[in-house]
């Protein structure tokens, strides 16, 4: 398993362990050095005394060049105490003049002893002391000095007549060392032991129960509990993670109730939409066959009226009425009931085209251009084309309206980079006032003289339909855009 996904208790358990194993190698090792150099330099000062003891008793006494006198006296100290394993009086020449061990006596030393006795007596190291861990031993190589006492049997110019060395057994030093030792490293296991527990013992009380609470907690009001509150006990991080977690769930639960509020205002107003829809559909197919004979009878009285009845214009007037309350009852059909989408992949410049050729119509009297910018083909988006160029129209007629006299009204064709299609028309117009922009999409909201309501509500519905979604970007005297984002069809190329 990848420590990526453990828990954050056996995180926090492999680093103390790794830290607490890492320090006491670390611990053990130094302790273990600091013992053998104070053992070792223990034994080294021993092995100067011995010496310097073994020097003036056979240097002092006898004469440095008679070995009838020196042999015994070595093999008598040698023997002496077991400290002492060996003692040699080597010559200058690399042979042993004398030696505690009789038979090496007149030998000559190995060529890498015969170094090291040269560059003692060339001062190179006046004394050499060599430590061996297998064999549990300490030499140390002292050059004796050429005294007046000698100049019988040497020459005075002579600094050194030879080398003394004295070889001793460290097998005990060696064994309260390894002693020592495993006391160090059994010290270092239990401060790790005793290290890792507190760690842990700490790390469960401060961090991991606070923690698991926490997350219990979040699990229930995942499920949809936000009455829950911690007490935030204490002043540290996890305090504030406590109190920042009472802050989420009370702003949970006041985002919730808005919710459950909006949500009934919805269901309300959709049941009020649903049964005003049955009653606009009722009403407009009992209204309309009404109007329709009123409608006929006064063109026939128009038809038959002179021509300077002045009851003529009024009768008129009463037609045109007429045909606003038809367009009206219409419209509110056609938002009650909507007609079935009919989805295909289409080309998008084809129905803001179809739209723009029939708002061209209502351009008369007014300066008033429509420019377009399309994508050029090659991009195709699955919508209802005809209901699409009713939304184009709706948006151009109202830009149109809003545009008074003269003006420039642009709609403008782009692919988003979310792979949308993006559908901007533009007006120059008076724009929207603040405190009407929220309402705009809302049935029957018109801020135009003559106007149902209901035509930005069913541009809404026919784009939502279509998987995208309308916006508004209004500033009063600057003009109006509308904003549709379309999504295009997955396979599509451009």
């Amino acid at each position: 398993m990848r420590i990526s996904n453990w828990t954050l208790k056996n995180k926090v358990i492999l680093h103390i362990v790794v830290l607490g194993v890492g320090s006491s190698l670390i611990l053990t090792l130094l302790f273990i050095s600091t013992q053998k150099n104070l053992i070792f330099t223990l034994v080294r000062q021993k092995a100067e005394l011995v010496t310097t003891l073994i020097k003036g008793s056979v240097f002092g006494v006898h004469k440095c060049g008679r070995i009838e006198e020196a042999q015994p006296k070595i093999v008598e100290l040698a023997s002496a105490t077991s400290t002492i394993r060996r003692i040699r009086i080597i010559s200058p020449e690399g042979k042993i003049f004398a030696s505690s061990q009789t038979l090496e006596r007149g030998r000559p030393l190995g060529l890498k002893e015969q170094s090291r006795v040269r560059g003692i007596l060339a001062g190179d190291n006046p004394r050499g002391v060599l430590f061996s861990e297998p064999e549990a031993t300490v030499q140390y190589l002292t050059p004796v000095e050429n005294r007046p006492a000698c100049y019988e049997c040497h020459a005075p110019q002579t600094r050194f007549n030879g080398v003394l060395e004295v070889e001793f057994n460290t097998k005990q030093a060696a064994s309260l060392l390894r002693k020592s030792q495993w006391k160090g490293v059994i010290i270092a296991l239990l401060t790790l032991f005793l290290l890792t527990v507190i760690i842990l013992r700490l790390f469960e009380r401060l961090i991991n129960r606070p923690i698991s609470l926490l997350k219990e907690k979040m699990m229930r009001v995942q499920e949809g509990d936000t009455s829950l509150t911690l007490s935030p006990v204490k002043k540290d991080e996890i305090g504030s993670l406590t109190r920042s977690f009472n802050v989420m769930v009370d702003n949970l639960r006041t985002a919730n109730r808005k919710i459950e509020e909006l949500y009934s205002q919805r269901i309300e107003k959709a049941e009020h939409l649903a049964s005003f829809g049955e009653l606009a559909a009722g009403l407009a197919h009992e209204i309309k066959n009404p109007l329709a004979g009123m409608k006929g009878a006064l063109e026939i009285i128009v038809q038959k009226a002179d021509v300077r009845d002045p009851n003529l214009e009024i009768f008129r007037e009463i037609m045109v009425q007429i045909d606003k309350i038809v367009s009206v009852l219409q419209e509110s059909l056609s938002f009650a009931r909507p007609k079935p989408s009919h989805f295909a992949l289409v080309d998008p410049d084809r129905f803001v085209e179809n739209a723009v050729r029939l708002a061209q119509t209502q351009l008369e009297g007014k300066d008033i251009r429509i420019e377009f910018a399309g994508l050029g083909g090659g991009v195709r988006a699955r919508l209802d084309e005809d209901q699409m160029q009713e939304v184009m129209l709706n948006l151009l007629l109202n830009a149109i309206a809003a545009s008074g006299p003269s003006g420039r009204v642009s709609i403008t064709l782009s692919v988003s980079p979310g792979n949308e299609l993006e559908v901007r028309v533009a007006d120059e117009g008076q724009g929207i006032k603040e405190q009407n922009r929220p309402h705009i999409f809302d049935p029957f909201f018109s801020t135009k003289k003559g106007g149902t309501g209901l035509g930005l509500s069913i541009s809404k519905r026919i784009v939502e339909a279509s998987g995208g979604m309308i916006s508004v970007d209004s500033w009063e005297g600057q003009g109006t855009t509308f904003i549709i984002r379309l999504p295009l069809d997955s396979g599509g190329d451009r």
